[in-house]
């Protein structure tokens, strides 16, 4: 691993603290540790199970990526890339999870910009996928910000399905692209990038991303009902459908934002909309939206540091990757 890498993970580690430190304070401490005291932690379990289902979701959907890629790769080895890849969630935009298409390089030899599309392609479908969980929470409790954030990620991803989709269009763009100077040495893998694109997205293939997007995030939903009901939220079918919702665009605007993990933009959304819609007071909505972000972010990340730790040669040369745009994928090809 780069020591830049190294530099910005440890920096978002260090800035996820002072995140926490600003919502422990700005919800009163000795309110905050009374609620998480009074949490019955033997649900805490039950939390951790239903994030490991979407884990193992998110898990399904890359290798499948893989194989509708004709990626030659043991699964063995994709879920080890797959592992060590939950750390790159910590970087801003969670741009280093495209060294995921490095360490297939590393394993297989697949061109970067053959499989780059795939880590493009799990964003996308995840939040949509969370947005489609959120639907009827955007008409059923209104929330400008809210509604506004989801309208332009689902129009941007209505809109790159379809460039991506009519071949002539796209290839209209490729064909504009190779003619400027910079970019006219990368045409190939530009090409090998857009076909790869083209395959994912199609309507089949998409739907079943989707479905399998919607089903994984629909259970870390459901482990902030838990969550939620353990702080004093009223258990019913409304409580979980709200839960849903409000985890689900939280995540979202986190995304939004490109903080390193959502840090920040979650536990703030979190924080607001159950105190919004559900009535619950600051300390054990801090505590709720905390104790998630635990079981949910914080332990992909030590999946992450634990896989790395095990198999570090999967990143061996990684300082010789560049930030997974398409021009510097294709140059770390070319000089490999």
């Amino acid at each position: 691993m780069s020591n830049d890498l190294r530099r910005k993970l440890l920096l978002s580690l260090v800035f996820g603290l002072l995140v926490y430190v600003a919502l422990a304070l700005y919800s009163d401490w000795h309110q905050l540790t009374a609620a998480l005291t009074d949490f019955p932690w033997i649900w805490l379990p039950v939390a951790v199970g239903l994030t490991l289902v979407n884990y193992v979701g998110r898990l399904i959907k890359w290798q499948w990526y893989l194989s509708l890629l004709g990626v030659e790769i043991p699964r063995r080895d994709s879920a080890r890339i797959f592992g060590v890849g939950m750390l790159m969630v910590m970087t801003p935009g969670k741009a280093g999870e495209f060294l995921k298409s490095y360490m297939v390089k590393n394993v297989t030899g697949t061109p970067m910009s053959v499989t780059a599309p795939v880590i493009l392609a799990e964003r996308m479908t995840d939040g949509t996928a969370m947005l489609i969980l959120a639907s009827v929470g955007l008409f059923a409790f209104p929330n400008p910000t809210a509604r506004l954030v989801a309208a332009l990620v689902f129009a941007a991803f209505l809109t790159t399905i379809a460039v991506i989709q009519i071949r002539p269009l796209a290839l209209w763009f490729l064909s504009l692209g190779e003619r400027l100077p910079l970019i006219r040495r990368f045409a190939g893998h530009l090409h090998a990038f857009y076909e790869s694109s083209y395959l994912i997205f199609r309507p089949r293939n998409l739907l079943i991303s989707l479905l399998i997007g919607v089903v994984s995030w629909a259970a870390e939903g459901v482990a902030y009902y838990v969550v939620l009901t353990g702080f004093g939220a009223p258990p019913g079918p409304q409580t979980l459908l709200i839960a849903i919702f409000i985890f689900s665009i939280s995540a979202v605007i986190g995304a939004v934002i490109a903080m390193p993990g959502g840090l920040g933009g979650v536990e703030g959304s979190l924080v607001a909309l159950s105190v919004q819609t559900l009535g619950m007071s600051t300390a054990p909505a801090t505590a709720a939206a905390l104790l998630v972000r635990f079981c949910t972010l914080w332990m992909g990340v030590l999946i992450g540091v634990v896989s790395f730790s095990l198999w570090p040669q999967l990143l061996a040369g990684a300082e010789q990757a560049r930030r997974p745009s398409l021009a510097p994928a294709a140059e770390t090809e070319t000089s490999a």
